[in-house]
């Protein structure tokens, strides 16, 4: 028996077209590789002899010079062949850059496009035949009342009149057998949709008619497979809209001051009830490190794997069997609940005092459940790396692992000490085995549940890892240690973000075809059918700030290509560099900054160099000192921002371990004093080596860094993946992502381009349009923070005369939804803030209120809580039929 393979694929010169293939009976890491043969360049062939019956599963490659150059997209095919017949094999190349692959991710296969009940085709004939045809159509964008079936010019095809449906026992895989008499085909076909019920066809597909044309030999049976990718619909551009919050800001009337797990199947049915199909929450993974309010930071997990306890919902582990701690726990839940915001650390102390009354209560059951079992067998490695980590981080009364007197270092063999029944405390460790298992358990009944209502979870991933982490003590080989990830300045941060995250070592996570990631993204997978990857820059490069700096201001991106001094000679820049790398200070800006009081800053913090320049003492030479100094001599606190500046005050970065041979030109330096005090010709000289620098000189570069990372990652989920593309973005960029199928995002008030606000009807269908985020203000606060540029937006966007009101009513809110439901974006995602800012009486009272994130505050506290309960919310009929409305109106 022979499987016969033919590809239409287009090459060059140096390159060929073959499968990575592997049977049944082993995995992909055994695959083989089969080179095909061409006449012509684009039409390819090769031949696979099979010496038993066994499934086959293979995918198509292109080859340079004998090794794989290109993968096409998806996972793996399969070809099981017949006894004693041969298989011909007609497919198409599975190209990665196709937006139509976004709809075979799990979002739509499994959520919107979710079929309740899978049915299989009749036989189209019970005539037995030397030959067979079997199509297969994959394509997953069809409501669950309909299916697709084919029809064609022969007899077994209909007859252009009779369509037969397809079997979707493999949706979103659709198939059908068409017995073949004759050895010369000639058909010709297309796909059509059908109502179940009758089968009658109710669209036809666009386009020309699909054919096949084979002579096949006299003497043997064929088995003929023709693979056929998405059915042609005229308009193809499926749109849709959701909501966006943080699930600690849920608020519902069973909750306990935090929003909770469950609280997402009460979200789930408001959604769905405003015909909307989409909830982005933020990360919810624990970030439990110091048991204080600064662990209300959701992207600085203690462990990538690891669900937050808080999230827990309580009840739905157990009832108390102790009666007054129930009705303590009833005190309690209602105390909280009726808070504001969100008191973390009372939220913390309490929530875990009555999670380990619970343990202790249902431990013997817990246990011995067969669900527990499965649960922790699926996940032994993390969550014993994790339950240890936590043990440890609350036995040391610290998540630095560095100041741990035993274990500081992890090894394989602390699990084995510690993981172990012989372990006098391993009960204490067991009680995170519990956590998890319940946080688990809750949150993949959240997705189920929103799953059958057509509703898509979008999870969010951080680009970084907490430095004192789970993740940090098992592998800090995969991190840089020595640096901190941040972003560099823009509108919303002036001085640009320092995150205080180690940045990660490429080299290293390379070495197992990123494995770290891979697993991260599986994890993900398991909660989640999509995706926001947190700052997707970071792919490209990561702003990296020294950990002895503390502003973004003094990072560079990593990595990067430093600038030689011979090349600086070529931009004008000569002599002795020094006078650039050194902050630039004089008299006068000391009297500027500190007043009275520069006699005794200058004492503590400055002396004269031998060149008679002011300098920092070397006791306060980087941002690190100067700030530890402060933070223990808090009568200089009122000096501390312009002490930091000051140091920022240098137009060059010195590379490090260069011996001071290459420089990068410091971000923004156009912003500093030094700057001010050039000369024309040395500023211009500088513009040309910033913009080189910033701008042309790493696209390329950074280009290649994200194809190496990105296919592998990527292909680890079934997820609808969304990038967050914002700020400063390299040229390569919007390519990648269109190559690698990553959706966009568009927020109108940081626009892409030059302009000041994004016009929103001219987005890309590629996209995710929002009209803000939980980093910046929602469009009250937008409009009432900065109503000079609101009052730009009247008049020339919204196009409204008279006078700008100062505050923002509900129907400019409601224009700016409206506009956004109205965009080409594939989807439009609102903060429910927004949503219920169309409404007069059940919005928030302040605008203020409502804002998430301070993302120029690094010690922000996040504490925002929706002051409607989801209860509510279900009830408040007017705004839900005026969002529902809206949304139909729009045609999502």
């Amino acid at each position: 028996m022979n499987l016969h393979f033919h590809l239409h694929y287009k090459t060059v010169y140096g390159e060929q077209i073959g499968i990575e293939y592997f049977y049944d009976n082993t995995d992909e890491k055994h695959k083989s590789t089969l080179t095909f043969q061409t006449y012509d360049g684009e039409n390819w062939s090769g031949q696979l002899p099979i010496s038993k019956i066994i499934t086959v599963h293979y995918r198509y490659v292109m080859l340079k010079d004998g090794k794989v150059a290109v993968t096409e997209w998806g996972k793996y095919r399969n070809i099981a062949p017949q006894k004693g017949i041969n298989t011909i094999i007609e497919d198409k190349w599975r190209p990665r850059a196709n937006e139509n692959n976004a709809f075979l991710s799990t979002a739509f296969t499994d959520s919107i496009f979710r079929r309740s009940a899978h049915t299989k085709a009749k036989k189209s004939s019970k005539t037995i035949t030397k030959n067979s045809i079997t199509f297969r159509l994959t394509s997953a964008t069809i409501q669950p009342h309909l299916s697709f079936g084919i029809i064609g010019n022969t007899k077994a095809l209909g007859e252009w009149e009779k369509p037969l449906m397809m079997d979707e026992s493999d949706f979103p895989e659709w198939k059908i057998d068409i017995p073949i008499h004759d050895d010369n085909i000639q058909l010709s076909y297309k796909y059509v949709v059908l109502d179940t019920a009758d089968q009658t066809i109710k669209v036809w597909e666009e386009g020309e008619n699909r054919v096949c044309h084979l002579a096949l030999s006299a003497d043997q049976k064929h088995q003929i497979v023709i693979a056929d990718d998405q059915f042609r619909y005229k308009d193809a551009h499926w749109r849709g809209a959701g909501v966006a919050i943080p699930v600690f800001s849920l608020r519902s009337h069973q909750g306990f001051g935090i929003g909770e797990f469950a609280d997402l199947r009460l979200l789930t049915d408001w959604t769905a009830e405003l015909g909307m199909n989409i909830i982005q929450v933020l990360p919810v993974n624990d970030t439990i490190a110091n048991k204080n309010w600064v662990d209300s930071y959701p992207y600085a997990a203690i462990s990538v794997f690891a669900l937050h306890p808080l999230y827990i919902h309580l009840p739905s582990i157990a009832t108390f069997k102790d009666k007054k701690i129930q009705k303590d726990f009833d005190a309690e839940c209602k105390a909280l609940n009726a808070l504001d915001k969100v008191d973390f650390e009372k939220v913390l102390d309490a929530k875990f005092r009555y999670l380990r009354i619970l343990f202790d209560q249902e431990y013997a059951s817990f246990k011995l459940s067969s669900e527990y079992q499965d649960f922790y067998n699926n996940n032994t490695t993390w969550l014993k790396q994790y339950a240890v980590f936590c043990h440890l981080r609350d036995k040391n009364k610290t998540c630095n692992f560095n100041l741990w007197p035993e274990y500081a270092q992890y090894t394989e063999d602390v699990l084995h000490t510690l993981c172990n029944t012989s372990y006098k405390d391993f009960y204490e460790i067991e009680f995170y085995y519990f956590i998890q298992f319940h946080a688990d358990k809750q949150l993949l009944e959240a997705k189920e549940y929103a799953r059958t209502k057509s509703v898509v979870l979008k999870g969010d991933l951080p680009i970084g890892i907490y430095r004192h982490s789970c993740d940090a003590w098992v592998a800090p080989s995969l991190y840089n240690m020595d640096e901190q990830a941040g972003a560099p300045p823009d509108d919303y941060a002036v001085l640009g973000q320092n995150w205080g995250f180690p940045t990660y070592n490429w080299a290293v996570m390379a070495k197992d075809g990123f494995n770290w990631w891979r697993q991260r993204m599986q994890q993900l997978n398991r909660y989640f059918d999509a995706l926001r990857i947190d700052h997707i820059l970071g792919f490209f490069r990561i702003w990296s700030i020294p950990t002895h700096q503390v502003e973004g201001t003094m990072g560079m991106f990593n990595p990067r290509l430093p600038v030689s001094r011979d090349e600086l000679n070529g931009y004008g820049i000569t002599g002795d560099l020094t006078r650039y790398t050194l902050p630039y200070i004089t008299q006068d800006i000391l009297k500027q900054l500190f007043g009275k009081d520069v006699e005794d800053i200058f004492e503590i913090f400055f002396s004269i160099s031998k060149d008679g320049k002011i300098v920092f003492k070397s006791s306060f030479d980087d941002q690190q000192k100067i700030s530890v100094f402060i933070s223990q001599n808090t009568q200089y606190s009122k000096y501390e921002k312009s002490l930091l500046r000051l140091m920022t005050e240098v137009l060059l970065l010195v590379e490090p371990n260069t011996d001071g041979h290459y420089f990068n030109p410091r971000i923004t330096l156009s912003t500093t004093y030094f700057y001010s005090q050039l000369d024309n010709y040395t500023k211009a000289r500088f513009n040309a080596l910033y913009n080189d620098y910033y701008f042309k000189r790493h696209d390329e570069y950074w280009k290649q860094q994200a194809l190496w990372k990105l296919p592998a990652i990527l292909d680890a989920s079934n997820m609808l993946i969304c990038g967050e593309d914002l700020g400063m973005i390299p040229q390569s960029v919007p390519g990648v992502m269109r190559e690698m199928n990553i959706i966009s995002l568009e927020i109108q008030r940081m626009p892409k381009g030059n302009a000041k606000f994004g016009e929103v009807r001219s987005y890309p269908y590629f996209s995710v349009c929002s009209p803000s985020c939980h980093d910046m203000s929602t469009i009250r606060g937008w409009w009432q923070g900065d109503h000079e540029l609101a009052k730009e937006y009247f008049y020339n966007y919204l196009h409204r005369y008279g006078l700008a009101p100062m505050d923002c009513s509900p129907d400019i809110v409601q224009a700016i939804v409206d506009d956004h439901l109205a965009s080409p974006s594939m989807m439009a995602i609102f903060p429910i803030q927004d949503l219920i800012g169309m409404d007069a009486t059940l919005r928030n009272q302040t605008a203020e209120a409502e804002q998430i994130n301070e993302p120029s505050n690094p010690k922000h506290y996040w504490r925002f809580r929706f002051h409607i309960a989801l209860n509510d919310l279900l009830d408040a009929k007017e705004l839900n039929t005026k969002i529902k409305e809206m949304v139909k109106k729009n045609g999502r």
